[in-house]
């Protein structure tokens, strides 16, 4: 898979030296949202490091200035970027990037992606996940919402139908950190709207209590019997991307959260991230996991995807991009067919790599959804 980063921000040697070493830095970055293994400087000076710094180089442009117009506007096939709701009040803010093309062929309908952001992050900070990147080279429109709630979501979904070249066929939601949280609840809470899911730095597919986030409020969230039998019937594709140093200890699965993120809202234990991932297993039309292994089952196992990840697979691969290995494990149903891909990032932290969007669009864009009756449908590639 090839980075293309078309539109590049020239950055100077010394910024460069400055934001990869201090400690408000990349480095100081990487080691804030990693575990204690992690090597947040050895991140920050490999080529992945290198190339993540000129994904996040784009927050300085602006949220709302000409200069970050004119950027997406340049990038790839070009995105026209506009801001949305009252600045007075943020959780009513939303961002749009629509592509160029859109203007020009009145017969041409776009993907749309939800591009769902992390906890205490404006919606800014998804200039940088590699999402609206993707999308400008491959023509998808983007909505990027303050308020992440499933009730807000359907609403700007109705806007953008009404107002925007939307094909509802294939309306995607992809989030990191919180926002992979986000994703994974209102996409199992309506499988029959989403074409597929794509899930970055969080394991969900659980029940979670009533909770407040800056200033949002997030209603009790139940995921009932009957929620899983819709999402099986419908089949609900999703790619799970998770890196192997987060500090929220996400894999491998068997290995305990801190003591933070146990009695955090979001329930991280290893018996909650395996019923999680046996869910979305289901959804995939695929028999669960057997996680009564001990630990060192996987720490030594032969796969090195099921050692990275602490779960077995039907199908496993090693694919390296910037130098950096990425695990894959693929549950596969009894006909062949991979609905559920889970991949690890060697050696990451709790951060998108700018091979994470590609990744995740690469299994959940093979799939569509029949307006009519909610039905999965494979697109030909």
């Amino acid at each position: 898979m090839e980075n293309k980063n078309e539109t590049k921000i020239a950055l100077t040697a010394e910024e460069i030296e400055e934001n990869r070493e201090t400690e408000f830095g990349l480095s100081g970055l990487f080691r804030g949202v990693g575990d204690a293994e992690c090597a947040p400087l050895a991140l920050a000076r490999s080529k992945e490091g290198m190339l993540m710094q000129e994904y996040m180089a784009v927050m300085g442009l602006g949220e709302d200035t000409e200069a970050s117009r004119t950027y997406w506007a340049n990038y790839g096939k070009g995105l026209k970027k506009e801001l949305h709701g009252d600045p007075a009040d943020v959780h009513s803010r939303w961002a749009s990037y629509i592509p160029l093309e859109a203007g020009r062929d009145d017969t041409r309908r776009f993907p749309l992606i939800f591009c769902l952001h992390g906890a205490h992050n404006p919606i800014h900070l998804t200039e940088s996940y590699g999402i609206v990147q993707l999308a400008a080279r491959e023509e998808c429109i983007v909505i990027a919402p303050e308020n992440e709630n499933l009730d807000n979501i359907l609403s700007l979904l109705e806007y953008a139908k009404a107002n925007y070249p939307v094909d509802e066929s294939r309306v995607y939601s992809i989030g990191y950190s919180f926002g992979g949280f986000m994703t994974a609840r209102n996409t199992l809470e309506r499988p029959d709207v989403f074409a597929a899911a794509g899930m970055g730095g969080m394991l969900f597919a659980g029940d979670v209590i009533a909770h407040e986030l800056d200033g949002q409020f997030y209603p009790e969230y139940k995921l009932t019997e009957e929620m899983l039998k819709k999402a099986e019937e419908l089949e609900l594709p999703a790619a799970l991307f998770m890196g192997e140093h987060e500090m929220l200890h996400l894999e491998p699965l068997w290995r305990e959260p801190t003591e933070g993120i146990r009695n955090g809202v979001i329930p991280l234990a290893p018996e909650n991230k395996h019923k999680a991932f046996n869910n979305w297993r289901r959804a995939a039309g695929c028999k669960p996991c057997d996680f009564e292994h001990p630990a060192e089952f996987y720490q030594n196992h032969s796969d090195p995807a099921v050692k990275s990840i602490g779960a077995e697979f039907e199908r496993t691969e090693v694919r390296t991009y910037n130098e950096r290995r990425y695990f894959i494990g693929d549950s596969v149903k009894p006909d062949g067919e991979c609905l559920f891909r889970t991949i690890s990032c060697e050696g990451m932290v709790h951060w998108p790599t700018t091979v994470f969007a590609d990744l995740i669009w690469e299994h959940i864009s093979r799939f569509a959804r029949d307006t009519e009756t909610g039905k999965l449908i494979r697109i030909k590639k």
